[in-house]
């Protein structure tokens, strides 16, 4: 008598086995998007607070250097500066770019001889105003609002991030 031996795999073990397979590859997959998105969440998280930092930073200085405020609107501010060559100093917002120029002595900043970014072209700045809190001749203080955005071309969450920051300097001449 002859005995039947069956050395192979039944179909219900097979579809098991590819299931477990299946399963395992999935979740390694998703763990690899979840790496690439966490990298491109902390890119952009970083560009934002690093623009805002700069920004920030940059108008406190100016400020507190000017020798006099010359004026303030709501999303621009125009210093006098005792350097001939920073004369006047003007902080304005232009097409989501917030920019600083000098130079050119009008009082009134126009037709500055030198103006430049704050901010690069990966951010937009969707806010920023000024605020004369000057009271009286003795001191001239201005409060700043800015607000940075990241510049998200799709519509994944991860590419979105505003910041705010909230300051005001005194002009240290005074």
């Amino acid at each position: 008598m002859r005995k039947n031996i069956n050395n192979g795999f039944t179909f219900i073990e097979l579809i098991v086995y590819i299931a477990l397979v299946t399963i395992f590859v999935y979740g390694a997959v998703q763990f690899g998007w979840n790496i690439i998105y966490g990298r491109i969440k902390s890119n952009v998280y970083t560009e934002v607070t690093q623009n805002l930092r700069l920004a920030s930073k940059r108008i406190l200085f100016e400020i507190r250097n000017a020798s006099d405020i010359n004026s303030v609107s709501a999303t621009s501010i125009c210093m006098s500066n005792s350097d001939a060559t920073r004369n006047p100093t003007r902080i304005y917002l232009a097409s989501g770019v917030l920019r600083i120029g000098w130079g050119g002595g009008s009082p009134v900043c126009a037709a500055l001889s030198n103006d430049v970014a704050l901010t690069s072209n990966l951010v937009s700045v969707s806010g920023l105003t000024f605020t004369n809190l000057t009271s009286g001749s003795l001191t001239k203080n201005i409060r700043f609002s800015l607000t940075i955005d990241s510049v998200n071309a799709s519509t994944r969450s991860e590419f979105d991030r505003s910041q705010t920051f909230i300051s005001a300097a005194e002009v240290r001449s005074n």
